[in-house]
């Protein structure tokens, strides 16, 4: 098996996603002016809100499965149904426990309940988030069997059902519609909600169709079993419930402080800003999920250098879109949301996007760590590290963004994911599996990406937010430059992931 095969793997799974991307754009260019900065805030609260608790129902499961599976896989095929079933059932288990305290907390907090469109929107949020969990598990089958197209095409037809829904309501049932706090724009707020409930219902009927050719899937809630994968890796799962808080504790807590209903806008401007960022984060995962299944059964040392040419690679990637946010975050918050959505002399959704490409970068490398500790069964060691980034960013988080808001958020945030990565990287030397890294290709990236990031504030400072074509010239032109620059040693390093 050669490194392509695991490049091909990943490039459908990357490929799904960035069409997924692509459309999830097309979605937040179409709602954000429509909903405006105050209502776009609800949407993303309800949608972050219970991305906390989906960590929490996950886990972790998914790739401990993915493990499990695929040392199972090489033994027996009636034992491997039998424990996807097993697995299966322990999801929805999780599911159903997970969910039910969710919604009961959420009717808790002030902030939520005095708001009409998250009262009726939060149900709607947690029938998205929990088919999104379902459809997450039935993939395993295609990760399995090197079949991620199939996620591709899945993910393409849950995004286009939704933009479908979309244009019927936003463009063709209520065009211009004001959302003034009536019964009709509260109605036309939770329709909106309901094409992401649209979108994962979607995925789940076809990833499972698909899926059970493969693997035919017969539920089976064996008590002992779950019981004995959730308790073993608890430690593992709390860590990787704690490690969702990176990137949605401060939208959370502007939420609570600074609501809507209140008339503050922080919400929806973070959210815009973060909404972009998220899109690209399963890049590390893909690549991961990939790779974790093939290299199990290598040498330490095999499996720690190609864990160290991928941190490599991802950092490559970060630092493109570093780049580009850095250098067009301006141009790229006025096209997908418009004006309101900018600082104009204040902090707005284009500072906070710039900076968010740095957390990106950190999040990348923190996700490959994550994968180094589950191959060398060390996954457990993770909770100390994402408990004490925790505690340590909310202690000093929360002061900052009640007395900041949006710069405090922007502090908090990176204080956040160096907590993490650096905690990754302590724990991974002390227990002698910290990856390889060619130093040579290390530099060569961060070399090429700071010329190119002096060449991209150069252009932009040629172009002005609202001229879409230059805009889009100078983009083209600066990662043309950029990929040209780092083809070779990229290359090189593909090959040597494997």
């Amino acid at each position: 098996m050669s490194y392509k095969l695991v490049v091909k793997d990943a490039f459908w799974q990357i490929l799904g996603r960035v069409l997924s991307a692509v459309a999830g754009l097309l979605v937040i260019k179409m709602i954000t002016p429509y909903l405006g900065p105050l209502r776009f805030g609800d949407y993303s609260t309800i949608l972050k809100y219970f991305a906390v608790w989906a960590a929490l129902a996950d886990f972790g499961l998914y790739v401990i499965a993915l493990r499990k599976l695929g040392q199972i896989k090489e033994e027996s095929f009636e034992k491997l149904k039998t424990v996807y079933g097993k697995i299966v059932a322990t999801r929805f288990f999780m599911i159903f426990v997970v969910y039910t305290l969710a919604i009961f907390v959420a009717y808790l907090i002030p902030a939520y309940t005095e708001n009409p469109y998250l009262i009726w929107g939060l149900p709607l949020g947690m029938m998205f988030s929990a088919s999104f969990m379902v459809a997450g598990m039935l993939q395993a089958p295609l990760q399995l069997y090197w079949k991620m197209k199939h996620l591709c095409i899945g993910l393409v037809l849950s995004r286009s059902a939704q933009l479908i829904m979309l244009v019927t309501v936003l463009y063709i049932l209520f065009p211009g519609q004001e959302f003034d706090g009536s019964t009709l724009s509260i109605f036309v707020f939770c329709l909106i909600m309901a094409s992401v409930v649209l979108s994962g219902i979607v995925q789940i009927a076809y990833v499972h169709r698909v899926g059970r050719k493969i693997i035919p899937l017969n539920l089976k809630f064996d008590k002992e079993f779950s019981k004995d994968i959730i308790f073993s890796n608890r430690q593992y799962g709390v860590a990787y419930f704690l490690s969702s808080f990176h990137t949605l504790v401060v939208l959370i807590i502007l939420s609570i402080f600074f609501p809507t209903e209140q008339n503050f806008a922080y919400v929806g401007v973070w959210a815009l800003a973060l909404a972009l960022m998220e899109i690209l984060l399963v890049v590390p995962q893909s690549l991961g999920n990939a790779l974790i299944h093939k290299i199990s059964s290598k040498s330490k040392k095999h499996i720690l250098k190609s864990f160290g040419y991928m941190i490599i690679f991802t950092i490559w990637i970060g630092i493109v879109f570093l780049i580009n946010f850095a250098v067009f975050g301006t141009q790229i918050i006025y096209f997908v949301g418009g004006e309101d959505y900018l600082g104009n002399g204040y902090i707005g959704g284009d500072v906070v996007l710039a900076f968010l490409g740095v957390v990106l970068v950190l999040s990348f490398v923190k996700q490959i760590f994550n994968y180094v500790f589950v191959i060398n069964n060390l996954q457990n060691k993770l909770l100390i590290i994402n408990f004490l980034g925790v505690s340590i960013g909310l202690i000093v988080g929360l002061p900052l963004i009640l007395q900041y808001n949006l710069i405090g958020g922007i502090i908090t945030q990176i204080l956040l994911e160096v907590l993490f990565v650096l905690g990754a990287i302590f724990i991974a030397w002390k227990n002698k599996i910290l990856p390889t890294i060619n130093r040579n290709y290390y530099r060569t990236v961060i070399f090429i990406g700071f010329v190119i990031l002096i060449l991209g504030f150069y252009l932009e400072s040629m172009i002005g937010y609202a001229h879409f074509l230059s805009f889009i010239m100078m983009v083209v032109i600066l990662n043309s430059v950029l990929l040209v620059l780092s083809y070779f040693p990229i290359k090189n390093i593909m090959k040597q992931i494997y």
